[in-house]
């Protein structure tokens, strides 16, 4: 009975919140989450083929809808968070509103991106089939503190799998935590011609940079080989497969390796060139570098969190070229200190030229690209009013974003579209 109440609570919230247009798209989980602390789990219990999750520090969501994407163009039903709501709150309000309303579910497994501290609590109360485990960098420094604590955070997730884990053969930080495990580990990576394309948190960070990247001691199941443009080659076992991506910026060729191992292991019958040209079918992933089509011009949003995805990104995307504003909040899903900003290399906008900065940590972005040598044109704080004046003159544009502020960007740009189009 507990599970029909709580699914439709929180379906009935969700419908009141959307009459309202809120974003508030784990306020319905949250609040089902204090009267039935229990519901998650035995949720996910009712799922014949369990739970698996992927977490680390970036790529969560895209790689997510890689696994998922790739996971239904086989046949199986899955139930997944696709907004990149990755707290147990976000958790239960897409399981809830995934469920019919007896609280049924007719899916046959769960794929959950989830967030490395609250992923220690989810596998306290329901233990994992397999586990993906991407990457570890520095991000949010008020609520993890040093990167060895995200490290240790994700051993412990790691340590719940009960089948399997997938990780990253380049990161040392995961790879050496998980050759110590009992389960089975599967490792993906890159080959050494493209490491310095994919730097770790120690490598962007060190004072004295190495010629040669350090190779890695772990043997790759699924290695990316090649990349131009949106194609790769990877190598799987003894095969060698091609595939173009739908999705942009190259961090995301990583993160397909990650997809094409988790999604190889779970399916074995299903051959690599088949889950290959499924990954060429995968959509951009909700706020992650989506365009939006707009009078005056396309408008492309990309989410930034941390130097890591912001190096990705400003490699990924013109830096000159495009219109660019670039927003930056300071809430607690962005992280509320935002020194991070010092250690992103904005040498790719020395003499260029900003649009706009926007955001609650506007005038520190343009503090920050000015010691870039970068011209900020204008300081708007407030998201709506800077995205107007973003919006109004022709050109094709990109927007810099953190999370809270991609939110709201996207619900802005998605209703400009949607009247743009009539």
């Amino acid at each position: 009975m507990q599970l029909i109440i709580g699914t439709l609570i929180a379906k009935l919230l969700q419908a009141l919140l959307s009459l309202g247009r809120s974003k508030g798209q784990a306020l319905p989980g949250l609040i089902v989450e204090r009267l039935f602390p229990n519901y998650l789990t035995k949720m996910i219990a009712k799922l014949p083929e369990g739970m698996v999750l992927i977490t680390g520090t970036n790529g969560k969501t895209t790689t997510t809808k890689m696994v998922v994407d790739l996971l239904q163009a086989s046949g199986k039903k899955v139930v997944t968070n696709p907004t990149g709501s990755n707290l147990t709150r976000g958790l239960v309000a897409s399981m809830a509103q995934q469920a019919n309303l007896f609280g049924g579910l007719r899916q046959d497994l769960a794929v959950f991106e989830v967030d490395e501290a609250f992923a220690v609590r989810l596998v306290a109360r329901v233990k994992p089939r397999w586990v993906l485990a991407l990457n570890v960098s520095r991000d949010q420094l008020d609520r993890f503190g040093e990167v060895d604590t995200v490290a240790k955070l994700i051993d412990t997730v790691m340590q719940t799998a009960t089948e399997g884990v997938v990780t990253n053969a380049n990161d040392p930080r995961l790879s050496e935590r998980a050759a110590r495990l009992s389960v089975p580990v599967h490792y993906f990576g890159v080959s050494s011609k493209l490491r310095h394309f994919f730097p770790t948190d120690n490598e962007l960070v060190a004072v004295d940079q190495e010629t040669d990247l350090p190779k890695s001691s772990v043997k790759t199941d699924v290695e990316l080989t090649e990349f131009a443009g949106n194609s790769a080659t990877y190598h799987i076992g003894k095969h060698e497969v091609k595939t173009s991506l739908q999705v942009t910026g190259q961090h995301n060729f990583q993160n397909a390796a990650a997809a094409l191992l988790l999604v190889h292991k779970l399916l074995t019958q299903r051959s690599v060139q088949t889950l290959a040209s499924d990954l060429g079918n995968v959509s951009i992933a909700f706020g992650r570098g989506e365009i939006y089509k707009l009078p005056t011009g396309d408008v492309q949003l990309v989410l930034v969190k941390n130097p890591p995805s912001f190096r990705q990104a400003l490699a990924s995307y013109p830096a000159k070229g495009p219109q660019t504003m670039i927003v930056i909040n300071d809430n607690y899903a962005d992280s509320r200190d935002v020194s991070w900003l010092w250690d992103v290399d904005f040498d790719v906008f020395n003499n260029a030229t900003i649009r706009l900065t926007s955001g609650s940590r506007a005038a520190d972005i343009a503090l920050r690209l000015q010691y870039a040598n970068a011209q900020v044109d204008e300081i708007v704080p407030d998201i709506s009013e800077a995205l107007r004046s973003f919006t109004n003159g022709p050109g094709d544009k990109v927007i810099f974003s953190t999370y809270t502020a991609m939110l709201a960007l996207h619900d802005k740009l998605t209703l400009m579209q949607k009247a743009a189009n009539g």
